[in-house]
């Protein structure tokens, strides 16, 4: 082998490294950029009733698709002991389940956020839907039962979730009625289903 074809093979392998290296750092730091931010929170557990719009039924699956009120698409496991039959898609049914409501914060931050969430109530976006997200307001706060209730948008049903947990009871604490607060709804189980005429 010539000096010469040697130095090209060195060119060449010191190149082809280079671009090895070149296009691995954007991935490292692409990832990097990447990851999630955890965000504090309280869980609760919750059954709530709907009436809602089935789109698709999986006897087999055990699963069923519906269109909540506010226009979120659900898909959620069915319980064993639910019938399933007779459900057709496009049909209207009321729906209870089992989810859970996850309070991402119970204080205001920042002069502007408290204004931002009052509007975000009046006309919640295609994504808040699409996610379960909420916005709601703090209508009552019992320190002596634990409990909290809320209500949603700018009426509406009110909410009552307890606290359970020394965490969960010690940001009651900071809690006041009046505060705008957002969350998400996690749906988990049907636990029943009623077609409607």
């Amino acid at each position: 082998m010539t000096i010469r074809s040697m130095k090209w093979a060195a060119g060449v392998s010191l190149f082809a490294a280079m671009l090895a290296v070149g296009t691995t750092l954007p991935e490292r730091q692409a990832s990097a950029q990447v990851q999630a931010v955890p965000r504090a929170g309280l869980a609760f557990s919750d059954t709530t009733t709907q009436r809602v719009t089935i789109e698709s039924v999986d006897v087999e699956g055990r699963t069923v698709v519906f269109t909540l009120p506010d226009g979120q698409l659900v898909a959620v496991p069915v319980a064993s002991s639910v019938n399933l039959a007779g459900l057709q898609d496009g049909s209207t049914a009321n729906v209870t389940y089992d989810q859970i409501v996850t309070i991402l914060n119970l204080r205001q931050k920042g002069p502007g956020s408290k204004q931002e969430r009052r509007e975000s109530m009046s006309k919640p976006n295609t994504t808040d839907i699409e996610t379960g997200r909420f916005t709601v307001t703090v209508v009552g706060v019992d320190l002596a039962n634990n409990t909290v209730s809320v209500i949603d948008g700018l009426g509406g049903v009110v909410h009552t979730y307890r606290a359970d947990t020394p965490a969960k009871q010690e940001m009651l604490k900071k809690t006041k009625v009046g505060d705008v607060v957002i969350g998400l709804r996690t749906p988990l189980t049907v636990t029943a289903i009623s077609p409607t005429q």
